[in-house]
């Protein structure tokens, strides 16, 4: 069984955010990172940022939701490393909020296509070579809005009820490979929130003040261990589970 430091990873959406922390995180515990986004510039930076940090890894543009460009990704990794030992499934579009009666077909489309299918997308092409190796870990990303249901957001939370039980079927079917399968649920300051609390900074302390920790997390030291985890060998009973990692925000019954 590999080690974290023998293993090569595709995060999708790494570009900024809980992609990039991730990202980092991974590279800074010897993983060679394939980091994937919509735009060049942002995964680049990335890359250039493990780089200097003295890791591998190199950068492609790509849309979860387009399968060739998918394969693409995929077969230049594993020309490049050899192989594919773990995808982070982290990309996704965000569709505008909408009550139910005035959610939009093309807000349903942007939110299935980049999350659910994109994330099967990856999952697929990978798998032959986790398969092969008798190996692999698939990470993907749902969110507590769908989990208890959060008015407003019909398109997102649905799409990311489906990647929750995408996560649990799949690791039902590939656990006799050596394949686990989980998902992450998140609470994580992003740059666009980080520009918001400065807008209104008296909203963002309520939101804080409802946070038992009273902080939001840390894309790099608070979700990315918790990710570096279910990508190494602690793990390799560990599968089909979905974890809440937002500082005691939401609680499962």
């Amino acid at each position: 069984m590999k080690q974290l430091n023998e293993k090569t990873a595709i995060v999708t959406g790494a570009g900024q955010g809980i992609g990039k922390g991730i990202a980092l995180l991974l590279a800074k515990r010897g993983v060679k990172v394939v980091c994937t986004g919509r735009r060049a510039e942002p995964i680049e930076e990335t890359v250039k940022e493990i780089h200097e940090l003295g890791g591998e890894g190199f950068a492609m543009t790509c849309d979860s939701s387009d399968r060739a460009r998918v394969k693409e990704v995929v077969e230049k990794t594993v020309a490049t490393y050899g192989t594919v030992d773990v995808i982070v499934n982290n990309a996704q579009a965000i569709a505008p909020s909408a009550p139910v009666e005035e959610t939009t077909y093309d807000s349903m489309y942007m939110a299935w296509s980049t999350g659910t299918i994109g994330s099967l997308n990856f999952m697929q092409e990978c798998f032959p070579y986790m398969k092969e190796q008798g190996e692999g870990r698939v990470i993907n990303f749902a969110s507590a809005t769908g989990m208890f249901g959060y008015a407003g957001q019909l398109a997102y939370a649905s799409n990311k009820e489906a990647i929750r039980g995408l996560t649990k079927i799949a690791a039902k079917e590939w656990g006799q490979y050596g394949i686990c399968v989980n998902c992450v649920l998140p609470g994580a300051e992003s740059p666009a929130a980080k520009v918001w609390a400065e807008k209104f900074p008296e909203k963002y302390q309520a939101i804080i003040q409802q946070q038992p920790m009273r902080r939001l997390g840390d894309a790099e030291k608070d979700i990315a261990p918790v990710i570096a985890f279910l990508s190494g060998p602690d793990s390799c009973y560990y599968s089909g589970q979905c974890l809440l990692v937002d500082g005691a925000y939401s609680i499962a019954p």
